[in-house]
């Protein structure tokens, strides 16, 4: 048996292919150079399909990258046994070679014609190409609905904000009603007491006096009366300061120089009874405010310069303004009777009275009416004063403004 299989490798009784072509040097040159090139090009194509494979798995079988190999380096082992037989004559070795290469190549072709509906099923590039078309058109729909998302959220964030500040405004609002609440309650059980405990103890002091027939009937009656009076003003006023809470200014264009005149005119009585000098400076500059705030503010403040000037002697009050930068200063100045600067910030506090005793009337809710008149415009208003040596209000009004002309004169 042995001997049967070593005789394909003898080659004593066969001829070099050399013979069969007379050794004619073109010949043999052509055979072999054209075999070894083969052989060489069949050794580099298996190396590209193993690296293709290493490096995509996807595109290609494992079974059938190795049967290609195979049979690849097969086909180049025949060529190479080729070259050889030019020169040795082993021609046995070279039957085995090319049987190898036979059943490899039958595996190869099976293997190729199953491969074959798998890659039917293959897109081809023209459906790739509608594929990626659709998949971009997909990604631009996709990037524009995001950014209708996000216009939607900085909507949704803006309304968010808005709908916040609405909240923290009417919150805001609750606490100062709340706070004016507390004050009202103060004042109906300290300040509205007084005058309302004047009246009923009065009251009966006349009735007592009318059946007995006294003198001091008359005196009796006047006290009830300004008693009565004081608690009518206390209430109105109260009733004001609380409507302010629920007050909505109506913005017009109105003229500083014509508001200033017209508060003048509604004070005309008490400024003629005192005998006031009022020296006026005022351009004509046109301000977007409520008229009724304007009037309400002007006129508590110079009617409080009036009554907080001694009864000895004439007041005088100094009504100026001028624009300084974006905001319009509006000073009303007088020489009365003024106040410890420690209680700059309490003079605008509903029922602050700093002087309690009877020479000056009032209820302490004129300055709170202003400080809250001039919230309501949006202006700034402050106070400078000292223990008989006048007072100063001093105004900052937002300079949407066009200076006319000149002053009101004195």
């Amino acid at each position: 048996m042995l001997n049967k299989v070593l005789l394909y490798f003898e080659t004593n009784s066969f001829l070099a292919h050399g013979y069969c072509l007379t050794w004619r040097t073109d010949l043999i040159a052509l055979h072999a150079i054209s075999d070894l090139l083969i052989f060489a090009s069949y050794f580099v194509i298996p190396t590209a399909i193993i690296y293709l494979f290493v490096k995509r798995p996807d595109l290609l079988p494992q079974r059938v990258a190795v049967l290609f190999s195979a049979f690849i380096c097969a086909c180049g082992l025949t060529h190479l046994i080729g070259l050889i037989t030019l020169w040795q004559p082993i021609y046995g070795f070279e039957g085995i070679i090319k049987a190898g290469t036979a059943v490899i190549s039958g595996a190869t072709a099976v293997a190729s014609w199953m491969l074959i509906p798998t890659a039917l099923k293959l897109p081809s590039s023209v459906t790739l190409s509608e594929k990626n078309n659709a998949l971009s058109h997909s990604i631009r729909e996709q990037s524009r609905a995001y950014e209708e998302l996000d216009l939607i959220k900085s909507q949704l964030e803006l309304r968010i904000q808005e709908r916040t500040r609405e909240l923290q405004d009417k919150a805001e609002a609750l606490e100062r009603v709340n706070a004016s609440l507390s004050q009202y309650a103060h004042f109906a059980s300290h300040d509205l007491q007084e005058p309302l405990r004047k009246i009923v103890s009065f009251s009966e002091l006349a009735l007592d006096e009318g059946k007995a027939g006294g003198p001091e009937l008359g005196q009796y009656l006047e006290t009830i009366r300004k008693s009565a009076s004081r608690a009518r003003n206390l209430v109105r006023n109260l009733l004001h300061h609380a409507e302010l809470d629920r007050y909505q200014p109506d913005l017009q264009e109105i003229s500083l120089k014509h508001e200033t005149g017209r508060a003048l005119e509604t004070l005309e009585l008490p400024i003629n009874d005192r005998e006031c000098e009022v020296h006026i400076n005022v351009p004509d500059i046109t301000i977007r405010a409520d008229p009724t705030l304007v009037l309400q503010i002007l006129q508590n403040l110079i009617s409080n310069s009036i009554k907080y000037t001694p009864a000895d002697r004439k007041p005088v009050v100094s009504i100026t303004a001028e624009a300084e930068g974006s905001v319009i200063k509006y000073v009303i100045r007088d020489d009365g009777i003024g106040f410890d600067p420690v209680y700059r910030d309490r003079i605008f506090e509903p029922f602050a009275r700093l002087n309690t005793g009877g020479e000056f009337s009032g209820n302490g809710m004129g300055l709170a009416i202003v400080a809250k008149a001039a919230a309501l415009l949006g202006w700034d208003i402050s106070v400078e004063s000292a223990p008989m040596q006048g007072t100063s209000f001093r105004i900052g009004i937002p300079a949407d403004l066009k200076v006319v002309n000149g002053g009101l004169g004195e």
